[in-house]
């Protein structure tokens, strides 16, 4: 009776996002924080927060992009919720464009996740500006360099987190 009420297609899509999500994470904090383009790491987890948006919508978006956070957060030892809420709002917000404003292509994805990364990196240099006082004529070279470093790393994700949502129509 249970097993009528569930549909296996949306469980085994997720528990791949899931993987997907846990694959990022691991690549991110154990894989390659040693690959530096001057001093400057890459940080691509937003990426996939922002796929999986795009192809499965808004909300579920917001929620394996909160997971996302979540899990950076976690690895990061940070008692903040930073990536939590400005991953769940990225998940969210690609989710709503890729359905409603923006089509799904590869081009239109390059750029929502390149503002994405953009958004991270600035988001990760305020503390150094606001409470450190660090110039911004300092941090802003380091987040476009961190941004450029990163975007590569999103043409994985989007072709990964297409195959798995079985979308063969393009908006």
């Amino acid at each position: 009776m249970f097993l009528d009420l569930i549909n296996i297609q949306k469980v085994r899509r997720a528990i791949l996002y899931l993987l997907v999500i846990a694959l990022t994470v691991w690549m991110q904090f154990s894989l390659l924080p040693d690959l530096r383009i001057l001093g400057v790491k890459p940080f691509f987890a937003p990426v996939a927060a922002v796929a999986i948006g795009l192809w499965e919508g808004g909300v579920w978006g917001g929620v394996l992009g909160l997971l996302t956070g979540l899990s950076c957060d976690l690895a990061l030892n940070e008692s903040t919720v930073t990536f939590l809420i400005l991953f769940a709002a990225f998940g969210f917000f690609a989710g709503v464009l890729g359905s409603y404003v923006i089509n799904r292509r590869f081009f239109s994805f390059l750029l929502l996740s390149a503002a994405a990364l953009l958004l991270t990196a600035l988001v990760q240099a305020a503390p150094f500006w606001l409470f450190r006082g660090v110039s911004l004529d300092t941090l802003l070279p380091i987040a476009l360099l961190q941004t450029l470093w990163s975007v590569p790393f999103a043409v994985p994700a989007y072709y990964l987190c297409k195959k798995i949502s079985g979308k063969r129509r393009i908006n």
